[in-house]
């Protein structure tokens, strides 16, 4: 008799591993999307979040040096960076930042602008640098303001994954405002 108590408490048995596994199977697959979403949502989040930092960056360091200083995008290599230069023009380097993994320069078909005045034309309103379709640059002048022809520009960069989208505009004056794309329409992320 100890012989069949002893064999019955050496282990589980097949159909009790079965349903555990069953059973962290079921949670994985509701889990699995939840988890995937998520990873999604912090990666557009850092994307604006990257780009609003070099945007201010790009701001302080022309009032700081009292020169102009230049965003730069590449959307083929999905980069965004900051160009120093020594004053007289000449390019010391250009700090790049690439944009997390998944998130591409886009925008939602047909969306309308996140502020009136803004272009929804391109992924990325800046002038095109010597004419290239894919890189991008605008300058700030000395006082942190936009470098542009016409006052009142706004200039505006689209950053999505799937159907997840983010936005942030840039105003002739330096205002910068970051948008998430909900329900078919930009709604500002202010807190």
């Amino acid at each position: 008799m100890n012989r069949i108590i002893r064999q019955k408490e050496a282990g589980f048995s097949f159909v009790e591993l079965a349903i555990v596994l069953l059973l962290v199977g079921i949670v994985a697959a509701f889990a699995t999307p939840q988890i995937t979403n998520a990873m999604r949502q912090y990666r557009l989040n850092m994307a604006i979040r990257q780009l609003t930092d070099l945007v201010q960056r790009g701001k302080a360091e022309a009032v700081a040096e009292n020169r102009k200083a230049s965003l730069v995008v590449d959307t083929n290599n999905r980069k965004i960076g900051l160009i120093v230069d020594d004053g007289s023009g000449t390019i010391l380097r250009t700090d790049f930042v690439t944009l997390p993994e998944g998130v591409n320069f886009a925008k939602p078909a047909n969306a309308a602008a996140p502020i009136a005045g803004a272009p929804t034309s391109l992924n990325v309103s800046f002038p095109a640098q010597n004419g290239s379709p894919t890189i991008f640059q605008q300058d700030f002048t000395s006082r942190g303001f936009l470098s542009v022809a016409t006052p009142g520009t706004i200039n505006a960069i689209y950053v999505g994954s799937n159907a997840d989208y983010r936005a942030i505009t840039i105003t002739s004056v330096g205002g910068v405002r970051t948008f998430q794309w909900k329900a078919g329409a930009w709604q500002s992320m202010r807190g």
